[in-house]
């Protein structure tokens, strides 16, 4: 039962150092290897795969993660290895990132180290974790000049932000050297005050900068898109909300999603909401609770396809990594990933390993 552990050396939070200094405790079931490019990821996995590595852990986030998925989806599939009942071997998580959401729903606890060593240990006595399996949502996306049957991306991921206040707070969240879940409260607030400050009884108040104003307009700005969810057409023109899950999300300062508790079903998100309303709207979020309005809509559903419109192209965050530049998006259930958890966790299924 080895253990492979792809560490990526740009997360902020990675423990490349204490991980080689466990090699002389764990010796030849254990490997450890330290990446900094996109492109080394595939190498390090094959390598894993011709070593036989029962697990395949991820120091770096929820970001270090998803490349691991699909980059070791296309290696699994190149070596004729892709199942789609259980296509990986085991993944586990580690709380190295910003967020963390999948290991927290995995139920997965403690910093890659610690993680590492409870694994380890657990393995050579003998022990039988828990296994934890997971939904992932399968998206696909066309460009500009690809023809109109080809998509040119597919990824395999958790959650998405297609559209909306949802994407562009994404967006700004991530550009920050240094995230944390308080960040979220602060975005939230600087937009509030921003967008409050164009409005006409605010709009001369002196002491708001420029930058700020220029925020709030950008973040509750929308997006124009032409949306079908669930095979059901929705013509709101722009939108504050364009959101897909196959997982409930904890960013410690909100839950999200609680639709995706439903096994095989996504919790969708179809939303146009006035800016004024999305400034204190999102609360709802803070106590996890869906956001109420007549034209806000979240729901499980099996499908969310989004085509841009206006002369816009979509940007969408995928497990908080950015992609850039489609004119049409298509969100499905993926495959089942399993994770040995460590903890009460909040997934599907659990059976013993």
């Amino acid at each position: 039962m080895r253990i492979g552990v792809l560490t990526n050396l740009n997360a902020r939070k990675n423990r490349s150092r204490r991980l080689n200094a466990l090699a002389s405790r764990f010796g030849d079931d254990y490997i450890v290897r330290e990446t900094r490019e996109i492109s080394e990821i595939q190498p390090v996995l094959e390598e894993f795969i011709e070593l036989g590595c029962d697990y395949w852990v991820s120091d770096g986030g929820d970001g270090t993660l998803h490349w691991m998925l699909n980059e070791g989806r296309q290696v699994l599939q190149r070596k004729g290895l892709w199942q789609s009942e259980r296509p990986y071997p085991l993944l586990v998580p580690s709380n190295g990132g910003t967020i963390d959401f999948v290991a927290r729903t995995a139920g997965i606890k403690g910093r890659t180290e610690q993680v590492v060593r409870t694994l380890a240990d657990g393995l050579r006595a003998g022990r039988n974790f828990h296994t934890v399996e997971l939904d992932t949502i399968e998206v696909r996306g066309h460009q500009p000049g690809d023809t109109p049957d080809t998509w040119s991306f597919k990824r395999i991921g958790f959650a998405i932000a297609l559209g909306g206040a949802g994407q562009k707070f994404f967006s700004k969240f991530y550009e920050r050297p240094n995230r944390n879940p308080l960040g979220i409260i602060d975005i939230s607030a600087r937009t509030a005050v921003g967008y409050l400050s164009t409005l006409p009884p605010f709009k001369w108040v002196p002491y708001v900068p420029a930058d700020l104003r220029e925020l709030g307009r950008h973040m509750l700005s929308g997006t124009r898109a032409e949306v079908v969810a669930d095979g059901r057409r929705f013509d709101y023109g722009v939108y504050q909300g364009l959101h897909a899950s196959s997982i409930e999300v904890d960013f410690g300062t909100m839950r999200l999603f609680e639709h995706a508790r439903e096994p095989g079903m996504l919790h969708i998100v179809v939303g146009a909401l006035p800016a004024i309303e999305v400034i204190y709207k999102w609360t709802w979020y803070v106590v996890g609770k869906p956001i109420p309005g007549k034209q806000w809509h979240e729901f499980p559903g099996r499908s969310l396809d989004v085509e841009a419109a206006g002369g816009e192209l979509l940007d969408p965050v995928i497990d908080g990594e950015m992609f850039y530049g489609f004119d049409r998006v298509s969100v499905r259930p993926g495959p089942r990933v399993a994770f040995p958890s460590f903890g009460a966790g909040t997934g599907r299924d659990s059976v013993n390993a």
